[in-house]
């Protein structure tokens, strides 16, 4: 009984982190046309990046120390500083990540395709690569 309880609660809190994803993806719609007209480089995309990270991925990650909002996802997922840490990430390699999905049947917890337009991801991986620290 205890057992269905929990798995009653763990499937709450994923319908309610789908439902909140889906809020955050329209959120994106409406912030796009003001990036994309906007032409963004350099330390405009780290600051775009990161808007849109706390905008979208906070539900998940952990992006930045001062976000404002605490994950919902238990564990949270991997930080971004972790994740930026990684000797094998590069913006290349979000790209293709971030460009398609880790959900399927034997991995119903993993990250879901979040749909970005490629200014976005451009813009998020140069603010995770401003995360990386000097070796």
């Amino acid at each position: 009984m205890q057992s269905r309880l929990i798995r009653a609660q763990q499937n709450a809190v994923a319908a309610l982190g789908a439902a909140i994803w889906m809020v955050g993806l329209a959120a994106l719609g409406v912030l796009a046309n003001s990036a994309r007209a906007q032409g963004l480089g350099g330390q405009d995309d780290v600051r775009e990046g990161h808007r849109w990270a706390v905008t979208i991925c906070t539900y998940c990650h952990v992006v930045s120390s001062d976000q404002a909002n605490d994950t919902i996802l238990r564990p949270p997922a991997p930080s971004f500083e972790s994740i930026a840490q990684r000797k094998d990430f590069s913006a290349d390699y979000l790209r293709t990540f971030l460009a398609t999905t880790h959900r399927a049947v034997e991995a119903p917890k993993g990250m879901p395709n979040p749909q970005l337009l490629d200014s976005q991801i451009r813009q998020v991986a140069a603010y995770m690569l401003s995360l990386r620290r000097n070796p």
